[in-house]
């Protein structure tokens, strides 16, 4: 009976000490429950192999005691202490489960603002350079558009200067002068006439010089433009002892040509 007992104390002993130090909170109850189970599982199967057998048997019983310690102590205190870290290890899992998702979530929610930004800052950049581009073009096209106009108006100066300026001494290369401009209209007029007209102003000992006072543009586009000139001419010749002057305004028609500009009709203006 005392080495039953002996036996006794000794399984409670390691009972005690295979359960290891207390945990807290839940841990140190469910611990306490396993190690009392464990003990009294123990002491009742000693006492049991102690009432029952004699002889040999019970000679064995130390050693039936301790198989019992060897099963059931490590399997009570394995499930005492697996079953918290267990329970921690779950939530653990489902909590990081739970927030991978959500990190997506958040990641997904923070690139479309991104997108969103960059697609702006493409679309201004775009812009930036078409309006750019377009303001170049336009100030291109303005100023070929005044520098044709400016061509039209120069073109009318000259023709009228040239009309109003002849001198007996230089008729024929004055007359040559005003058909250099002349196309059109304003040339058939002169078909014939050059000769005839020379003679006349030898005769007449004409010296005329003109003088633009003004010139302004009517209308114009990419192949012609009318021009409004005014002009002044002093006029002598053999008949008149005084110098006469005169004023005319006319309107002028200048042509844009394959060989350049050209005028290509005059017209007085009242």
């Amino acid at each position: 009976m005392s080495d039953i007992n002996g036996d006794g104390h000794r399984t409670r002993r390691r009972a005690v000490r295979s359960a290891g130090p207390p945990v807290e909170g839940n841990e140190t109850s469910t611990t306490t429950d396993v190690k009392t189970s464990a003990t009294e599982v123990v002491s009742a199967r000693a006492a049991v192999l102690g009432a029952g057998t004699s002889g040999p048997a019970a000679d064995s019983g130390p050693a039936s005691v301790d198989d019992a310690d060897a099963v059931t102590e490590p399997d009570a205190v394995a499930s005492a202490a697996d079953t918290p870290a267990d329970q921690e290890s779950g939530v653990l899992a489902k909590a990081e489960a739970a927030a991978a998702p959500a990190d997506e979530k958040e990641n997904s929610g923070r690139r479309v603002p991104q997108l969103l930004a960059l697609g702006a800052a493409a679309l201004l950049v775009l812009a930036l350079v078409c309006g750019a581009t377009l303001s170049v073009f336009a100030v291109r096209s303005a100023e070929q558009r005044d520098a044709h106009r400016d061509e039209y108006v120069q073109t009318a100066r000259q023709a009228v200067v040239n009309l109003t300026t002849i001198r007996a001494d230089s008729a024929k290369q004055d007359i040559d002068r005003i058909l250099s401009l002349a196309s059109g209209e304003f040339k058939t007029e002169f078909d014939g006439r050059v000769d005839p007209f020379t003679s006349i102003v030898q005769q007449a000992k004409v010296v005329s010089n003109g003088e633009i006072v003004a010139a302004a543009l009517e209308s114009d586009d990419d192949r012609s433009a009318r021009v409004l000139v005014a002009a002044k001419q002093t006029l002598t010749n053999a008949g008149q002892a005084e110098p006469q002057t005169r004023y005319y305004r006319f309107r002028v028609t200048v042509t844009r040509g394959d060989a350049g500009l050209s005028v290509s009709d005059v017209e007085f203006v009242a």
